[in-house]
């Protein structure tokens, strides 16, 4: 996690181990996952890797 002052910016966000590892660990089966990326007109970190994950984890 990390905060930015001048900026009044929170971020935070967790590892696909803390994610997908909780998941596992509480019981629940994963049966999809989907990645997806931002907007073309959005952050260039877009040409590189997906910004967003979404699971289909069922118990």
């Amino acid at each position: 996690m990390s905060y930015i002052n001048a900026e009044k910016v929170l971020q935070f966000s967790h590892s696909l181990e803390e994610q997908i590892g909780g998941q596992l660990k509480a019981g629940f089966t994963l049966k999809d996952l989907y990645e997806d990326r931002d907007r073309v007109s959005g952050a260039r970190i877009r040409d590189y890797s997906p910004q967003y994950m979404a699971t289909l984890a069922v118990k």
